[in-house]
């Protein structure tokens, strides 16, 4: 499975990482999502998704339209769509708050439906891309209006710092090193961290160290997990896969199991770290 990918330039830039369509069906009807730094924009024209949360029996209502999901600190499950038809947004740390608007805490672990965050504006969004027919056309449809939506928020900028500091020790930072960073305590780093990325520093950080061990384990290779805990600096093995387990659904065992099967499987596919087929 691959898929067409837009990366915009500035300004949205600092607040979007990349837009991306399907290029075909998805290889497996249902697939775990695991969490990851960033929150996630669906404006929909295809036929509808479901998701449903860890440990639920049932998925949610139908996502119809276009929705966006905060960013969540537990993976989820998704239904795909047989011939998925859609633009995504994948924003960067505190771009929904910048470009939406909207507190990030209303949205964190949610997927709310975007007429609820943008009212009308939502429908007019959707149309423009409706009408702009191809992905191409539709990425640069959606970097236009975007672009236009963004509000200069004060307390984005302060925290700025912060995010890039998280961004590039892949979480390895103090959270006081952080609330120095942004010249503030670090009650008020919390405090703004939740408004505007939708967790508090410490969560986010777990997250980056998460994407970041997805990203770099091959699993092509034997992996010795003692190892993999040593060098993401977990605190000891039982920490590390208390934590893994938390966030993935499966223990570090299962989770190379699955990758495999998907690489054997569908070698296309195997690229998607965030990705794990469902049973």
């Amino acid at each position: 499975m691959s898929f067409l990918v837009h990366y915009p330039a500035p300004p949205l830039s600092a607040f979007v990482e990349y837009f991306y369509s399907p290029a075909g069906p998805m290889p497996y009807a249902i697939e775990k999502v695991m969490p990851m730094p960033c929150a996630d924009l669906k404006i929909n024209f295809g036929d509808p998704f479901h998701a449903r949360r860890a440990g639920e029996g049932a998925a949610t209502e139908a996502l119809r339209d276009s929705w966006c999901m905060g960013l969540w600190d537990e993976y989820h499950t998704v239904t795909w769509p047989t011939n998925p038809d859609y633009i995504g947004v994948r924003f960067r740390p505190g771009g929904g708050f910048a470009v939406l608007g909207v507190e990030a805490d209303e949205l964190a672990n949610q997927v709310v439906a975007l007429d609820a965050v943008l009212g009308r504006f939502a429908g007019e969004v959707r149309e423009r891309l409706y009408e702009a027919g191809g992905a191409q056309a539709r990425f640069q449809v959606l970097e236009t209006l975007l672009t236009r939506a963004i509000r200069r928020w004060p307390d984005s900028g302060r925290i700025a710092p912060a995010l890039t500091a998280l961004a590039e020790s892949h979480g390895h930072v103090q959270v006081g090193d952080l609330a120095q960073s942004a010249g503030v305590s670090q009650k008020h780093l919390i405090t703004l961290f939740n408004r505007i990325i939708g967790v508090p520093p410490k969560t986010l950080a777990r997250l980056y160290r998460l994407q970041y061990l997805l990203d770099t384990v091959d699993i092509a290779r034997p992996v010795v997990w003692t190892e993999v805990a040593q060098d993401h600096l977990y605190f000891d093995q039982a920490h590390f896969n208390k934590d893994f387990k938390r966030f993935t659904g499966h223990t570090p065992g299962e989770y190379l199991a699955l990758r495999r099967r998907v690489a054997a499987e569908t070698p296309d596919h195997a690229g998607h770290t965030r990705l794990l087929r469902a049973g």
